[in-house]
């Protein structure tokens, strides 16, 4: 157990808004874990209901959990950011502020990293469950099954393929102090925050995702709802999405040779991107031209559900 000299072993970040009637659920199984070598911070994004409250009594009751609000809101990508430039234990988790966590998640996840020096972030399983705590989707194995052998081809699995399950498991802090944590790449919109991040910590060092579920990812949250997007704004976000990949590139310390080839996957994954939004950018022309949905209630049921699916409605 830390006794309060030198930071913690682990630090367990969390970005909450208006999770009042949930958040306490998170705390409790984080609370719980195997190991207690940790602190818990909250940054609390300005919430407008009991959220200050029920950490507040957290905070009271353990020392271990920390209590931050936010003055105004940050957004998903501003909070994210904050809280994790706060943390101060040499490992790192970006908890949910709606999860629930296996006792065992900090224990195993650790066992990773300490194996093995080399790696940036060693994920788990999870499974998604509902407001009743009830599963209602297993997630199947992601990523590192195959390791990577060098940070180009971890790059390019990463470019190409998301693994955004990933961004749930523990972070090697060294490395995440090294990225530009979750800067959105357009607005403040959210749109692959955490990708860009994984992006930069898989240049940086190792990937590994044991099979266990150990984590109980909650649906409905406000990363699960796609804000809607005009055409143009459409557009718009998936160029600055390729401008950033590209700003991350640009400033790794990958060799010029592997820059360019990277350069390269980045150039033809875009195509291919706007490609795989063809629904998503027809499904917001849709929007504009019929604002009452009276065109899309007659629209083929298997149609409607195919485009849904890509818009995020």
């Amino acid at each position: 157990m830390n006794l309060g000299i030198g930071p913690p072993l682990v630090s367990i970040a969390i970005a909450a808004y208006n999770r009042a009637h949930l958040i306490g659920r998170t705390l409790d199984s984080l609370l719980r874990q195997s190991i207690d070598d940790f602190e818990i911070i909250v940054s609390d994004d300005a919430s407008s209901d009991g959220t200050r409250d029920v950490c507040e009594r957290y905070a009271a009751a353990d020392a271990r959990v920390r209590y931050s609000s936010n003055e105004h809101r940050l957004g998903l990508g501003g909070n994210c950011s904050r809280v994790l430039s706060m943390t101060r234990g040499e490992f790192v988790v970006l908890a949910g502020d709606d999860d629930i966590y296996e006792p065992a998640f900090l224990e195993r996840l650790l066992a990773e990293m300490r194996r093995d020096p080399s790696l940036s972030i060693a994920a788990c399983r999870v499974d998604l469950i509902d407001g009743d705590d009830a599963v209602v989707r297993k997630m199947s194995q992601h990523f590192a099954r195959e390791p990577a052998s060098s940070p180009l081809r971890r790059a390019h699995r990463m470019l190409w393929r998301g693994y955004g399950n990933l961004m749930t498991g523990m972070y090697r802090r060294e490395h995440t102090m090294h990225t530009w944590l979750y800067r959105p790449a357009w607005r403040d919109d959210w749109e692959a925050i955490d990708l860009l991040f994984l992006f930069e910590m898989a240049i940086q060092g190792g990937i590994i995702s044991i099979p266990d579920v150990l984590l109980h990812k909650r649906i409905g949250g406000i990363s699960s709802v796609r804000p809607p997007h005009t055409p143009f704004e459409a557009l718009a976000l998936r160029a600055a999405v390729a401008r950033a990949y590209a700003a991350r590139i640009r400033r790794s310390a990958l060799s010029p040779f592997d820059k360019l080839l990277l350069y390269g996957s980045l150039t033809v994954r875009s195509l291919v991107s706007f490609w795989e939004w063809k629904a998503y950018f027809a499904y917001t022309i849709l929007r504009v031209l019929d604002p009452n949905r009276r065109l899309r209630r007659h629209l083929r049921r298997s149609f409607e559900n195919r485009v849904v699916k890509h818009a995020g409605e």
